[in-house]
């Protein structure tokens, strides 16, 4: 893991490049394929499913994860020695 801030903040941004260039390609890709018939552009739609589709999961994966996490964090579990309020009623 990446210990400074501007060295995270350095890897997110080139790989949101990487993604946006991946992204421009697989669209120019993809139009070329629409021009050359209907089953070209069905096989290159799965092929940039992966191709691109991967990618994108590998980084939205962890930070919906990231946030689901937080969001529980700060649920309604109390800290040690705390009652919940409401229960056995």
């Amino acid at each position: 893991m990446l210990s400074s801030r501007r060295a995270r903040f350095a890897y997110v941004l080139s790989l949101l490049t990487a993604l946006l260039l991946v992204l421009g390609l697989a669209i120019v890709v993809l139009r070329q394929a629409v021009m050359a018939g209907p089953a070209e552009a069905w096989m290159m739609a799965g092929i940039l499913a992966v191709v691109v589709g991967l990618p994108l999961a590998m980084v939205l994966l962890p930070v919906i994860s990231w946030l689901q996490h937080r969001r529980r964090a700060w649920s309604i579990i109390p800290h040690a020695g705390g009652n919940v309020s409401g229960v056995g009623q």
